[in-house]
């Protein structure tokens, strides 16, 4: 019973250091490739909605201007 047991306890440990070697490459795939693709992905988008935020602001400056000036030649 007892060598079963220690048996059982090698095996045991045996498995938890595959899953915890696993487990760190795992972590450091994510760390070094994942993050990396991840980081390049939010900055393109970034890039994106920056374009996008000032499109909007011109337009809105146009449109804004433009009912200024309509105000005014009604003025006068």
């Amino acid at each position: 019973m007892i060598k079963t047991q220690a048996k059982t306890e090698r095996v045991t440990m045996k498995e938890t250091d595959t899953e915890i070697a696993l487990l760190k490459r795992d972590i450091q795939n994510i760390r070094d490739n994942h993050l990396k693709h991840m980081k390049q992905d939010i900055d393109r988008i970034e890039r994106k909605v920056d374009k996008i935020d000032n499109r909007l602001y011109w337009v809105l400056g146009v449109l804004i201007s433009t009912q200024v000036a309509s105000m005014i030649a009604n003025m006068l």
